[in-house]
């Protein structure tokens, strides 16, 4: 076994660590995103799994450009939105534009990823 440097990730056993967790934010966001296609109900779970992979993506760029999708974020954008639409009068009115708003941020941040 190789070490590379002092990161955590700097040895072999580990420096492909988090390509896992970006595999699982993407798993579970295709999953809650195949949800939200006939969704009726105001709750869905894919700006969290959005939040995370943003997350990961901040610290591990390249591997952030090398996972992510630019067409499939589009895609995840358009369900995204058309769930919002279909399902917003059943959003508390208090909350119901900040989700979009908070959509918009990380959906527009996620777009300055990947390939």
């Amino acid at each position: 076994m190789k070490i590379y440097s002092v990161a955590p990730d700097g040895n072999e056993m580990a420096d492909m660590a988090n390509a896992r967790y970006f595999n699982l934010a993407l798993k579970q966001i295709e999953e809650h995103i195949e949800w939200l296609k006939t969704a009726k109900k105001p709750v869905q779970a894919v700006l969290a799994h959005i939040d995370i992979l943003l997350l990961l993506s901040r610290k591990f760029r390249t591997d952030a450009n090398l996972s992510i999708k630019k067409d499939r974020v589009q895609e995840w954008k358009v369900i995204f939105f058309d769930w919002y639409e279909r399902c917003s009068s059943k959003i508390p009115a208090k909350f119901r534009e900040e989700i979009k708003q908070n959509a918009d941020e990380l959906f527009t941040e996620l777009e300055t990823y990947g390939h």
